[in-house]
């Protein structure tokens, strides 16, 4: 036999094609590229498990993982921010002064969020604080949010209380006219009922936010509240129906519920009647106050379960918006500058609330979530909610009622 020839019961190690390390010690494996690899030489993907060389590029996630350089480009994010200068897998956001993103963690601990513009800036917004200081400090950030000034008529015992955001824009979009405007409505935080604040969903306006009322202080006791309103849209050439992005929201205290239960029949009433209550509200808006975020994807029929409590999975563009912790938000009203449609929109709020306090699981099953049986409740108390009845009118709801 010829010196170093191998027969056929002999078995050739396999040998390290980097650094030729060979043996049971060394674990020698094929890589991604073909080529024998040992333990010392090769990486291991910890996201898809394929074993790569020395020549690949492999790169650290998340500070302890290791990741191929296809799995790092498809599923990971560099952050640039140059104390941390890494891979990671967390949301990303951009940063309109630096002009680079950052994960998430970065953004929270080292940058400024604006609502205004819906952003992160390293420095803070400059053009939104331009625009606050050209309206001489009176309109405040989106994120302002002083502590609440409860107001109710003397002699009340109720926990219901109702906050309302009113957004309003300038005619012919004139930055001087939203300046002047905003310096009048200025009084209005000047008196403890109501403060300004930014919004970068409208063109050259802002939106007024009152502290909460009850629903009597609204209608009976904030007269300068209405005084306001109606200066600035007969006088000072603001606007709010006519918009395309403008709308009022209504905040409602959730401790005015009597509960999970009472919660639950009050999102019932408004989503099982939406042609109804949209047709009061002057609008419909899937971008804004969308009545789908209810369905169930696997039967497309309504449930309010993940609604409750204010889950974090639910969508705030909803029609009811269950996110904030203290409050329900009726998103569902087109905006508005007159005073009797706004006093209608809380006429609408209440007795939305109040109709549902007490009802039985029977009265559910014999009706009374209908349009028509909650009519009669709103006209059954006539006093207290006037406005709305006149709404009423004015869509035809009543003749309907009265056919019916």
């Amino acid at each position: 036999m010829v010196a170093n020839e191998i027969t056929e019961d002999e078995v050739v190690e396999p040998i390290c094609d980097y650094c030729s390390n060979a043996g049971e010690d060394y674990n020698i494996q094929i890589a991604s590229n073909g080529e024998n690899i040992c333990n010392e030489c090769g990486y291991t993907c910890e996201r898809c498990e394929d074993l790569g060389t020395m020549d690949d590029n492999f790169h650290t996630v998340d500070g302890s993982q290791i990741w191929c350089g296809e799995c790092t480009s498809v599923y990971a994010y560099y952050c640039n921010y140059y104390r941390h200068s890494e891979y990671h897998t967390s949301s990303e956001y951009y940063l309109n002064d630096q002009s680079e993103y950052w994960c998430s963690s970065c953004c929270e601990s080292f940058a400024e969020w604006c609502e205004g513009c819906d952003s992160y800036n390293r420095e803070g917004c400059d053009e939104c604080e331009d625009d606050r200081r050209n309206d001489g400090g009176f309109i405040h950030d989106y994120s302002y949010k002083p502590d609440p000034i409860f107001r109710s008529t003397n002699g009340e015992n109720t926990k219901l209380y109702f906050g309302i955001e009113i957004e309003i824009e300038a005619k012919s979009t004139n930055w001087d006219i939203r300046q002047e405007a905003a310096k009048y409505a200025y009084r209005l935080e000047q008196l403890d009922l109501a403060y300004l604040k930014g919004d970068g969903s409208l063109n050259c306006g802002f939106e007024i936010v009152t502290h909460p009322m009850t629903h009597a202080y609204f209608k009976n006791e904030a007269q300068e509240l209405w005084v306001t309103t109606n200066k600035l849209k007969d006088e000072m050439n603001m606007k709010s129906w006519s918009t395309k992005t403008c709308g009022l929201h209504i905040h409602i205290s959730r401790l005015g519920f009597g509960g999970g239960a009472h919660q639950h029949r009050f999102l019932q009433l408004v989503y099982h009647n939406k042609d109804f209550y949209s047709a009061l509200a002057g609008r419909e808006s899937d971008n804004w106050a969308k009545f789908t975020d209810v369905l169930d994807y696997r039967t497309g029929k309504p449930s309010f379960a993940k609604k409750i409590n204010n889950n974090r999975d639910t969508d705030r563009y909803s029609a009811v918006n269950t996110i904030n912790r203290h409050t329900l938000e009726m998103r569902i009203f087109k905006g508005s500058l007159n005073e009797g449609f706004i006093k209608a929109t809380i006429d609408l709020a209440h007795a939305s609330v109040e109709y549902t306090r007490r009802m039985s699981l029977q009265e559910i099953k014999d009706g009374s979530l209908t349009p028509s049986a909650f009519t009669g409740y709103v006209l059954a108390n006539a006093d207290m909610y006037s406005d709305l009845i006149g709404r009423m009118s004015r869509v035809g709801m009543l003749e309907s009622h009265m056919e019916g």
